[in-house]
């Protein structure tokens, strides 16, 4: 057995109790949860378990209380939301009514939002011309109306789009974000780490066994 130098056994023990460190920071967190996503999606055989568990893990170790994620149906082509985390059982029935096409998804006159990246674009309160029609889609509607106090502020009618992109540049599926736990707009770690995260989720999905799949196979 080959003789281990007392200091290489302390640096084991150091670099082992950073590695399961009970504070983490958001980079770390941000690591840590995508990991614990990657060793669970080989057990989800359906797209519908494989978003369940994205969004328990979004839930968990993003600052989102409120999660939606959706997915294109291979029946008709149209989005439609999927899974659910925070969001009461009517916000959940009304978002289910909806169905979109992909010009209508990406329509700046319907959703006019502010594009942050290729995959990330926010809508804000103050662009929505329908806001008052889809009172029933968020759980404070008494709110709606409130001002915004400042820039940094993220509002109860305000999300954040996560596109997730799979083969020919196709968009399969997105995550919905809202109700951010301290109110303000996300961090550079958050969207980063969100960006990473919907390029494992397109992975995962478009490695489903093709019977399972709920979204078109490779071609």
């Amino acid at each position: 057995m080959p003789f281990v130098p007392p200091v290489a056994k302390e640096i084991e023990a150091l670099l082992k109790k950073r590695h399961t460190e009970a504070v983490l920071n958001d980079d770390q967190k941000i690591i840590e949860g995508v990991q614990n996503f990657v060793s669970h999606i080989q057990r989800r055989r359906s797209a519908h378990n494989l978003l369940q568990e994205a969004a328990r893990t979004v839930h968990r170790v993003f600052p989102f209380q409120e999660i939606a994620i959706g997915i294109k149906s291979p029946e008709d082509g149209l989005y439609r939301y999927d899974t659910f985390v925070g969001y009461s059982r009517e916000a959940e029935m009304e978002f289910k009514k909806a169905a979109y096409d992909i010009n209508k998804f990406f329509s700046p006159h319907e959703f006019p939002g502010v594009r942050i990246s290729k995959t990330m674009e926010l809508t804000i309160a103050e662009n929505q011309p329908s806001m008052e029609k889809e009172q029933a889609c968020w759980n404070r509607p008494s709110i709606l109306k409130v001002p915004r106090k400042s820039p940094d502020e993220f509002t109860e009618a305000d999300y954040l789009d996560v596109y997730v992109f799979g083969e020919d540049n196709e968009m399969i599926a997105w995550i919905e974000l809202s109700g951010p736990r301290d109110g303000k707009m996300p961090s550079s770690s958050t969207l980063k780490g969100l960006e990473l995260f919907a390029t494992v989720l397109s992975l995962a999905l478009q490695s489903l066994p093709p019977k399972e799949k709920d979204i078109p196979a490779k071609r």
